[in-house]
């Protein structure tokens, strides 16, 4: 069967490479967003998705904005695909273009819709404290997320995930799920989204990182901590400094901060630990980084002021 592939980001490499490997599976196109340029704009830089086409040795369309692209539009035509897959594109597909599939527009979501419709499911789910997640296979519509449900993959939140983790986890489980719905798309009875369910999550800004421990609780800033590893990450502001936070834990007994050395409004030395008084509840900080450092442990970070 003839496949169009849509994605950008790391998330849709792995399905990418599980269409490719799949015998039956003849992957005609992969369209990707646009090269964009170095920090430095010195060289252009390819995305995770077309650096891994290049290595598959695919066909590449890379069109500013799809929905406009009659060039684009008229290639995907030409190859008369049975479906297109799409995972982390990054961009709005017109009606036109969910039209041209034999069967389907498929797209491979990380969250269990209706829940978390957006761009950031992943952190969102970390946030509310979730215990369980997953991923969706679902028939595209001109809505932002808002199709049919295909099928569904339900894993467990482990207590100390951070979105790194999860986000490993999930692209894989995301490229297994698709290439079973394609394969059992015949069977499958897709299942309208109970809207009154459903709730969205924002695209992630990096000031969403940075703590305030004098608005937000302990058990708040523990899942802030592990939302934003490793982007945009968690980050305190002292002084001129900023201190990005990698690990931390809840202290769940008492803390005489009077037996500390102070250093910073809300952030105490305790011997060999490093201890945050948060607008209610003490965390402990495990690992943490200053602007242009390495990471560091709190005993070396300790050791480093000495």
């Amino acid at each position: 069967m003839n496949i169009v592939f849509m994605g950008t980001p790391d998330f849709a490499v792995p399905t990418l490479e599980k269409l490719n490997e799949d015998s039956e599976i003849n992957v005609s196109y992969v369209v990707t967003n646009p090269d964009a340029k170095s920090s430095r704009g010195l060289k252009t830089k390819f995305n995770p998705v077309k650096e891994k086409a290049l290595e598959l040795n695919l066909k590449i369309l890379q069109p500013e904005k799809i929905k406009n692209d009659e060039e684009t539009i008229k290639l995907i035509k030409e190859a008369k695909p049975d479906f297109i897959i799409v995972v982390s594109y990054g961009q709005i597909l017109s009606k036109e273009i969910l039209d041209i599939p034999k069967f389907a527009c498929i797209n491979g979501h990380a969250s269990l819709l209706p829940k978390y419709r957006g761009a950031s499911p992943i952190q969102t789910a970390i946030l509310n404290g979730d215990k369980t997640t997953g991923v969706t296979t679902m028939l595209m519509d001109v809505g932002l997320d808002t199709g049919n449900i295909l099928e569904q993959k339900k894993i467990t939140i482990d207590e100390k995930e951070t979105a790194e983790t999860l986000f490993d986890k999930l692209s894989t489980l995301t490229s297994d799920l698709l290439v079973h719905t394609i394969h059992n798309f015949s069977t499958i009875e897709s299942i309208k989204q109970d809207d009154e369910l459903a709730c969205k999550c924002s695209i992630i800004k990096k000031e969403f990182g940075e703590i305030d421990f004098n608005s937000e609780d302990a058990v708040s800033i523990e899942r802030k901590v592990r939302a934003y590893t490793s982007w945009p990450s968690a980050f305190v502001k002292s002084g001129e400094e900023i201190l990005k936070i990698w690990d931390i834990d809840i202290v769940n007994e008492d803390v005489d901060i009077s037996l500390s050395k102070k250093f910073s409004d809300n952030i105490f030395i305790l011997k060999d630990q490093i201890i945050a008084k948060c607008k209610t509840g003490f965390i402990r900080i495990n690992e943490l980084q200053k602007s242009g450092k390495k990471r560091v442990t709190a005993k070396e970070f300790i050791n480093g002021l000495k």
